[in-house]
Parts: C-alpha cells; sequence; structure tokens
C-alpha cells in the first residue's frame, strides 16, 4: 500500500515506525527552525525523514516545540484542569488552550492516570445525555456572552472615536 507524500510516492512499508532517533528529531527540529510548522507530509519528505506527515506533527506538537512545558503538572495546573473538565467534559484541546506548554495530550493522559477512576461517572445513559446536553448549554452560553463583551467593547471603542472627532470638529469650527 502505497502513501502519497506531496510529489513523490513512498511505499509505506519503507516508512520509519516507532521510536524516533535523536537523529530524527534533530532533521526535524532544524527544518522546522528553518522553514516553520505546516504541511507535514512535505516537511516529512524535504527534511529527509522516512516517516509520514502525521508522524512528523505529532513528534513536533507534543515533544519538540521549544515552548512545551517539561516536568509535572503543577497543583495550579491540576486546579485548571479539573476546573475546566468540569465546564467542556473531554474536549482535552479546549482545555489545553488554557494551559501554555501544555498539550492536549499530555493532559488527556494526566486526567485519565490521576482523576477518571475517582470522576463521578453517570451510570445510566439518559444521565450522560442531559450532562452532556447541559455542558453543550455552558458553553454556548459562554461563547455568547464572549460575543456581547466583544460587542460592547467595539460600540464603547465607536463611540469614544466619535466623541474625539466632534471635539477636534468643535475646535476647528471656532476657532
Amino acid at each position: 500500500m502505497a502513501g502519497h507524500l506531496g510529489w513523490g510516492i513512498i511505499e509505506e512499508e519503507d516508512w520509519r515506525k516507532g521510536p524516533w532517533t535523536a537523529e530524527e528529531d534533530r532533521l526535524l527540529i532544524e527544518y522546522v527552525r528553518l522553514h516553520g510548522e505546516g504541511r507535514w507530509n512535505s516537511v516529512a519528505r524535504l527534511a529527509g525523514l522516512k516517516r509520514n506527515g502525521k508522524s512528523c506533527r505529532l513528534r513536533w506538537v507534543n515533544y519538540l516545540r521549544p515552548d512545551l512545558k517539561r516536568g509535572q503538572i503543577t497543583p495550579h495546573e491540576e486546579s485548571i484542569i479539573l476546573e475546566l473538565h468540569a465546564r467542556w467534559g473531554n474536549r482535552w484541546s479546549t482545555i489545553a488552550r488554557s494551559l501554555p506548554g501544555r498539550t492536549d495530550n499530555e493532559i488527556k493522559n494526566y486526567w485519565r492516570t490521576h482523576f477518571k477512576k475517582k470522576a463521578i461517572v453517570p451510570s445510566d445513559a439518559s444521565q450522560r445525555a442531559k450532562t452532556r446536553l447541559l455542558r453543550r448549554q455552558q458553553f454556548h452560553h459562554e461563547q455568547q456572552q464572549q460575543q456581547q463583551q466583544q460587542q460592547q467593547q467595539q460600540q464603547i471603542q465607536q463611540q469614544q472615536h466619535n466623541h474625539n472627532n466632534n471635539k477636534n470638529y468643535s475646535l476647528i469650527k471656532w476657532t
């Protein structure tokens, strides 16, 4: 079976699988440093890696990005995870946006190893459905509130702009 990589075709059997080597990490880091992220299938080919694009993207995002936080999740980060999981459920990428330097995969793994067994899981399907509905409603409500706040800020800025223009006109008119 062949995998299509940009201009050429590399047989899937020729793709390297398994643990990454230090040399592969170095090639990927250097390529992304020079050319930036994106078009991961092309990155794999152009960097000289015999990996598929998904493997390159995941390696970069979860392990090699310079802004990643290393080490254990702090008690403060844990409290944020608990609060946001109660609000959004298993939306790991949404939760990760509130924890700079932490990946969605890292947060998911942390949750599963530390809290999943302790979490109160609704026993029947109807209760789970109600819980999902409430979470969705809360999420949409928060989005609406954010949009309203943005609109109010824009209106205030426009009013301030109009007020300043009127003051300038008044000064010009009377001088």
